[in-house]
């Protein structure tokens, strides 16, 4: 038969399928919540965590996330953390803060996550530390730190 004058190649399989049955949640790129970057190693490549690291990463950065403030998400993204810091007293603020922040991380839309409890808050000067336990659908828990600026 004649060589095509186009190449031929096989076409990879999908991220999905690449999954193992076992395997949860899919891997994703590592995020410094720091830096405000992605992980990089010396090469300048990217670095992947597993899919429970990603989870993690999720929740974390929804809980810092002021919702509706960025066009780049949609509405059901990130907390409503102005509004809670408008509450009279810390109690109503916490309260409100508990019951954001659980609202938001159930609207996962990849549905990971099933149950936030245990919530922690450490007010500092100029800023408001988070913590709490998420639990996923498949039974891991994972605790959620994360720092709001007042």
């Amino acid at each position: 038969m004649a060589e095509s004058l186009f190449p031929v190649f096989d076409v990879p399989d999908t991220l999905a399928e690449e999954l193992e049955e076992d395997e949860k949640y899919a891997p994703a790129p590592m995020w410094d919540v720091e830096k405000g970057d992605f992980v990089m190693d010396g090469a300048k490549k990217t670095l992947y965590g597993s899919g429970y690291d990603a989870w993690v990463l999720w929740c974390t950065k929804t809980i810092m996330t002021q919702r509706w403030a960025h066009d780049g998400y949609s509405s059901n993204a990130g907390i409503e953390a102005d509004e809670a810091f408008s509450e009279p007293d810390r109690e109503a603020q916490e309260s409100a803060f508990e019951r954001t922040i659980t609202e938001a991380l159930l609207a996962d839309p990849m549905g990971r996550t099933t149950q936030v409890t245990d919530f922690e808050f450490t007010w500092e000067a100029d800023s408001l530390w988070i913590e709490c336990i998420v639990t996923g659908d498949d039974g891991n828990t994972a605790d959620i730190k994360a720092k709001l600026n007042t």
